[in-house]
């Protein structure tokens, strides 16, 4: 009889905290708002997020969740819900990302993960856009890129690297388009290519070069077309040796002749 009675009073005790409890989160206030400390459920009852409300404002830290209850996010507001700094994470725990919102759009500096702890990019944002420096990296930790945003497109100086910070591409871009010297290098740091683009499209004078550093072609372009070309080194010139391949090709099949549409290259035409 006794184990009855204690098995009804702590029933009776679970039941009273239950119903304590429930009386004391999810509540709103006279004007209807949320207010006090808040879980939300899905319709299968899974937990979404958890947190304090102050007359329907976000305060202090709120944690979101996964489906299998590992955390999703932790957001801390501040400024009356206005900004907040979020961290996400992925499955696995590890950080996925972090950095503020203002009125829940990007802004300032927010840094990405790879899941393993290792930084893969660092990007400034205003009103939810690209704004300013961006850099995004290996997962080696050497830089992959260098670049600046205005307004959610490239704008300013540009580099592309490969592995161990050698740089791959340099130049300028002014209104999302390429504008100014760029230059492209081999794998070894020499300069591959370089030259001018006007609002993305390549003209002037376009000099190619070895691994060596020595020239072998030089083009001149007016708006994209090549108007003229001196060759240094004709057994290095991609052209020659497109012309030779296709030649080649064409006498494997039985045809010495260029086809259709095959445009010789105009070759030491600089006066």
């Amino acid at each position: 009889m006794k184990n009855i009675l204690l098995l009804v009073f702590i029933f009776a005790f679970i039941n009273i905290y239950a119903q304590q409890t429930n009386d004391t989160i999810n509540q709103f206030d006279d004007d209807g708002l949320k207010h006090g400390y808040w879980k939300k459920y899905d319709n299968n009852n899974i937990l979404k997020f958890e947190g304090e409300f102050i007359h329907g404002i976000p305060t202090g830290e709120f944690i979101y969740y996964y489906n299998d209850k590992t955390i999703k996010a932790r957001s801390r507001y501040s400024e009356n819900g206005k900004t907040t700094y979020t961290i996400l994470f992925y499955g696995n725990g590890a950080k996925m990302s972090e950095g503020k919102f203002i009125n829940k759009k990007k802004d300032g500096l927010w840094i990405d993960y790879d899941g393993y702890d290792k930084v893969v990019s660092e990007i400034e944002y205003k009103n939810d856009q690209k704004w300013g420096k961006s850099v995004r990296f290996y997962t080696s930790g050497d830089t992959l890129e260098k670049a600046n945003y205005r307004n959610g497109w490239l704008d300013g100086e540009y580099t592309f690297y490969y592995q161990k910070n050698i740089p791959k591409i340099k130049g300028v871009y002014a209104n999302t388009k390429r504008n100014g010297i760029f230059s492209f290098y081999h794998p070894n740091g020499k300069i591959y290519t370089s030259g001018k683009y006007v609002d993305g499209i390549r003209d002037g004078d376009w000099s190619l070069y070895d691994e060596s550093g020595k020239i072998i072609v030089i083009e001149r372009l007016k708006n994209g077309n090549v108007t003229a070309r001196k060759v240094y080194q004709k057994d290095k010139d991609p052209v020659e040796i497109e012309k030779i391949n296709f030649e080649l090709d064409m006498k494997n099949k039985g045809n010495s002749s260029p086809g259709k549409g095959f445009s010789n290259p105009i070759f030491d035409a600089f006066e």
